[in-house]
């Protein structure tokens, strides 16, 4: 079986990534043997829309190009909003594909953290 490529993301772009270049960063080392890779956003505490824009685009471009697919997994409510607005704006501009953010949860008290808000 294909091993899961993990990038921690705070480790790559810092807590409050504003930049829109940051956001390729997160996919330039990824091996061709992966059969996931996995953006874990632990310890971010915002993402400018200029960053969740570039993120978005860079995802499907990597998902396209790479046939690999990207879960998005550890956020809190704030990254979660930009990146659902994002996805928001940008589905009338990818007319043969929508993607839909995917978040991994790895326990029950985790999900009821995320749906509760706490």
């Amino acid at each position: 079986m294909l091993p899961s490529t993990v990038i921690q993301v705070k480790s790559k772009v810092g807590t409050d990534p504003n930049y829109r270049n940051s956001a390729e960063v997160l996919f330039f080392e990824v091996p061709a043997n992966s059969k996931e890779l996995v953006l874990d956003f632990s310890g971010v505490e915002f993402i400018s829309r200029g960053f969740a824009d570039e993120l978005h685009k860079a995802r499907l471009r990597f998902q396209q190009e790479r046939n690999i697919p990207v879960i998005i997994e550890q956020v809190n409510e704030a990254v979660q909003e930009m990146l659902s607005a994002v996805a928001r704006t940008q589905e009338g501009s990818t007319p043969l594909r929508v993607d839909i953010p995917v978040i991994r949860v790895n326990s029950v008290d985790e999900l009821e953290r995320m749906l509760l808000g706490c």
